[in-house]
């Protein structure tokens, strides 16, 4: 009995322990909704630019599964439609020449950051977010030409982040 009791207040004591560093990150952080779907697949600083280099040239073992990457954020609008963005800066065709390498992404209540990118703006300037969304390709045309595929998280919700992590990533 006595040991029933005594595993019963252990177990009691780590509950009140564990809720409290949970209010601390909810503050820091905004959210467009209530609660984000389970990534399946979750890009880490590790594993970024390998995981962005298999999706592109394995895309079925990918598409329809829920994604979370976090990265800068950035917008662009081309021929009318604006586009947005989850990145970091990756390597390019000619060595680590600063390419962008992430996703876009489709916000599912239709809001997303508050942040306008400058032609100049630095990347420190761009808001970092953590997105979760369902990876979808697209077609689109393009001066009567079919262009793509492209790859979009689509139906995603956002966190815009207080803490960043690194803003160029390698193989």
């Amino acid at each position: 009995m006595k040991k029933i009791l005594c595993v019963l207040l252990a177990a009691l004591m780590l509950l009140g322990f564990c809720g409290c560093g949970n209010s601390k990150k909810e503050a820091e952080t905004t959210t467009t909704a209530p609660a984000a779907a389970k990534a399946e697949i979750i890009f880490k600083e590790a594993n970024y630019v390998t995981l962005i280099n298999d999706v592109y040239n394995n895309p079925n073992n990918y598409l329809g599964k829920v994604v979370q990457i976090d990265g800068m954020y950035t917008s662009e609008t081309y021929n009318g439609k604006t586009y947005y963005y989850v990145y970091r800066q990756g390597p390019g065709c000619c060595g680590n020449d600063g390419s962008m390498c992430g996703f876009e992404f489709t916000s599912g209540n239709g809001t997303y950051p508050d942040y306008t990118p400058q032609k100049d703006d630095p990347p420190a300037a761009h808001p970092w977010i953590k997105v979760v969304g369902t990876l979808e390709q697209y077609y689109e045309d393009q001066n009567g030409q079919q262009a793509g595929p492209f790859y979009t998280l689509s139906n995603a919700t956002y966190e815009v982040m207080t803490t960043r992590g690194a803003e160029v990533v390698s193989l």
